[in-house]
């Protein structure tokens, strides 16, 4: 059963990555998250919602967003939020019923599983756009943080592995399986640089430091562990700097992201300041819709939260960023391993929002598994019986 949901999840993860290519696969994950919802229905007479905070602020923003589709009348914008939602309850309500104690351990190998097709149709495609990688993307930016799931997958993976080394006996295959989840690392890192997207290269430093600093904390201030973790480490970052100065790809990638931070060092936001002073005055109480930024010759705002504002208007803003808050509320009531997990997704979500938008991307399917996740016995309810 474990390995039949992991395909049906890495099928789901696979088609967010590609929704920007086609609206085909929109139909497709939209199926697969009823799909998920009927499994886990016929499977479990009761069916648990333990963060219900996350999924009323979530229910609400569906709410705010449709009732914006019907003032501004935009059939997209009602498909775009009634699909999300359907996503959100397969993934947080029905998918955490389904995978219980083995969310991180299935989630991950689906996001590997689901990466490997999709690598390797970015790469057959190898679409070069404005100077950067585009892979099957119109667009180098897109490619850039459509890596970003992949590396938050391989980071928790290596936290785990980490951990292990620390604190138990030092086995070859730990070693092994941390060099295995390093080399991805660099894969992430080394197509991040070839898109030339500056904002996802920083998200990518900051999730990469939030694993470090969870490490260090959890060293519990002992001298062996920290022994361990302080070889480990500069063993890593030897091995990184080694890939980075013998291999040429690698050193052409760098060179690509650094001309195009030189030309772009005059306008560092290139050109969305503008953009953003233009939605705020024009802000409306139920937004303009989806399309409304054509006007100004750009399809989105270029920033997650000010797109919600321009396109569904200020309820919507406020019930999604309760949404966030209320999973990083969580923390207290998750096990160490899914508060890193939790706090990876947060920070990445917020680094990439500030220059792109996120709906069908797999941060938000990741946002939407820890958002379900907390086991707490505190507030839930049940959904069916």
């Amino acid at each position: 059963m474990k390995l039949f949901i992991t395909l049906v999840f890495s099928a789901l993860i696979f088609m967010s990555l590609m929704q920007p290519v086609d609206g085909i696969y929109h139909k497709v994950s939209l199926i697969i998250s009823f799909f998920i919802i009927i499994i886990s229905i016929l499977q479990h007479k009761k069916i648990s919602i333990h963060n219900v905070q996350a999924s009323v602020f979530f229910s609400m923003y569906t709410f705010f967003c449709v009732i914006a589709a019907g003032v501004n009348q935009d059939m997209n914008l009602l498909k775009n939020s009634l699909q999300l939602f359907c996503m959100f309850l397969a993934v947080s309500i029905f998918f955490n019923d389904l995978v219980k104690e083995h969310v991180i351990q299935i989630v991950v190998n689906s996001v590997l599983l689901a990466y490997v097709p999709f690598i390797c149709l970015c790469f057959l495609q190898a679409r070069y756009m404005f100077g950067g990688f585009a892979g099957v993307f119109e667009n180098p930016n897109t490619m850039g943080f459509s890596m970003i799931g992949l590396m938050v997958a391989v980071l928790i993976r290596l936290y785990q592995l980490t951990m292990k080394i620390l604190h138990e006996r030092q086995q070859p295959k730990l070693i092994l399986l941390f060099v295995f989840y390093a080399t991805i690392y660099l894969i992430c890192l080394y197509i991040i640089l070839l898109s030339n997207a500056r904002t996802s290269l920083l998200t990518a430093a900051l999730v990469t430091i939030v694993v470090i600093v969870s490490s260090i904390k959890n060293l519990n201030k002992t001298f062996v562990p920290f022994l361990k973790f302080s070889a480990l480490f500069a063993a890593t970052v030897l091995v990184v700097f080694i890939a980075f100065m013998k291999m040429d790809r690698m050193q052409d990638a760098i060179q690509s992201i650094v001309l195009k931070m030189e030309k772009k060092s005059t306008n560092i936001t290139d050109g969305r300041l503008e953009i953003w002073q233009y939605v705020f005055e024009h802000v409306q109480f139920w937004g303009h819709g989806v399309e409304s930024l054509w006007s100004i010759g750009v399809s989105h705002a270029h920033n997650t939260l000010i797109n919600i504002l321009q396109e569904a208007g200020l309820l919507a803003l406020v019930s999604y960023c309760c949404f966030l808050l209320a999973i990083a509320k969580g923390y207290r009531h998750m096990n160490d391993q899914l508060a890193v997990l939790m706090a990876l997704i947060i920070v990445a979500m917020l680094g990439v929002s500030t220059f792109e938008i996120l709906y069908f991307n797999v941060l938000h399917i990741l946002a939407f598994v820890v958002s379900g996740s907390l086991r707490d016995t505190g507030k839930k309810t049940i959904l069916t019986e």
